[in-house]
């Protein structure tokens, strides 16, 4: 009763706390010093002043085995170095994305999901990041419990995935690109408290976008090479689309592809009660506010071909047909389309 009524009164005094301390930090981050001598040191960023990004942000980018990438500011340098010297346990599930595709929404469903089934190494609605998180901590959770990762990783940097020998159970979770697009613009934005000024429209980071110059890099080359393991067993593609429009079927798919029994009624629902939009962000707000506005926008798809120009319409919609025409997801209507505009 004490400590019930001691968390009542102090909670507004730590949001209180909490918001002045993000004040003096977003203040802080507006001097270039600040950001250059203190924000990317924390992220073991190694500063090449001839490599920045059109937003004059810096990206950190990597060279591994012979391939350039573009990896983002919370990317680890010596992470990304040993990605080929890491290994993954045989029963290690892997959520992949490409950023702003339904990353938190489709790990947080595995999530539930494997909690039902067996022990789980993650308590928290936030899957670790696979590229960011030190080989040592990843190694640290315990072998008799479920580790599931996210990762926005290409194929070909996931260990074991040599030679298109997939041998961990993948989730792959597409989405509209134009719809990740815009989100992703929305998240460039919303990254100015670590980053410092995104002098950058909407217009300009879609021709970014286009170009394949943001992190992670370019859509269409990341996708393919795991679209082209769609008939392997061990990976399995959902859309984020699919999530929204028919979430018991989704739910029920990556259990079978698990290896789960089905789940009753009763476990869909509560599931499909956690992952409402508003539900999940409410939740994520009470363990950490900051990553709730950077990770959870408005949760719906649709909106993404409003910021295209017709042009860049135009342009995106001729190299799909031409790169992704045996993409059989009723979403990506960009084949039937023409000059920016449906058929």
């Amino acid at each position: 009763m004490i400590i019930t009524l001691l968390n009542y009164i102090l909670y507004p005094i730590q949001l209180v706390i909490k918001n002045i301390k993000a004040r003096i930090f977003k203040a802080l981050v507006s001097y270039e010093w600040f950001r250059v001598n203190v924000i990317y040191p924390k992220f073991a960023i190694k500063m090449d002043g001839s490599i920045k990004s059109t937003s004059q942000r810096p990206i950190l980018h990597a060279e591994v085995d012979g391939g350039r990438y573009h990896f983002p500011v919370f990317a680890n340098q010596t992470r990304i170095n040993d990605l080929r010297k890491s290994r993954l346990r045989p029963n290690d599930v892997l959520v992949v994305t490409y950023p702003k595709s339904g990353t938190h929404l489709s790990g947080y469903i595995v999530k539930l999901i494997v909690e039902r089934r067996t022990k789980i190494a993650q308590d928290d609605m936030v899957l670790p990041f696979y590229e960011r998180e030190p080989q040592h901590q990843l190694d640290s959770i315990p072998l008799d419990t479920q580790r599931i990762l996210k990762t926005h990783l290409p194929l070909e940097l996931i260990p074991q995935c040599e030679d298109t020998a997939i041998q961990n159970k993948i989730i792959f979770c597409l989405r509209d690109p134009k719809d990740a697009c815009c989100s992703y613009y929305k998240f460039t934005k919303q990254l100015e408290m670590l980053t410092g000024p995104v002098d950058l429209t909407l217009e300009q980071f879609i021709e970014l976008w286009l170009g394949g110059n943001i992190d992670y890099g370019d859509w269409f080359e990341f996708v393919k090479p795991y679209w082209e393991q769609r008939h392997n067993p061990n990976i399995l593609f959902i859309t984020y689309e699919g999530i929204l429009s028919t979430p018991d079927a989704v739910i029920q798919e990556i259990a079978a592809f698990l290896g789960y029994n089905r789940l009753d009624g009763t476990e869909v629902e509560e599931i499909k009660t956690k992952i409402n939009f508003n539900n999940m962000k409410a939740a994520l707000i009470s363990k950490n506010a900051t990553a709730a506005g950077l990770v959870m926008n408005k949760g719906i798809s649709g909106e993404g071909r409003k910021g295209f120009t017709e042009r860049q319409n135009r342009v995106f919609n001729q190299r799909f047909k031409n790169q992704m025409k045996d993409m059989d997801f009723n979403f990506y209507h960009y084949n039937k389309e023409e000059n920016g505009k449906s058929l």
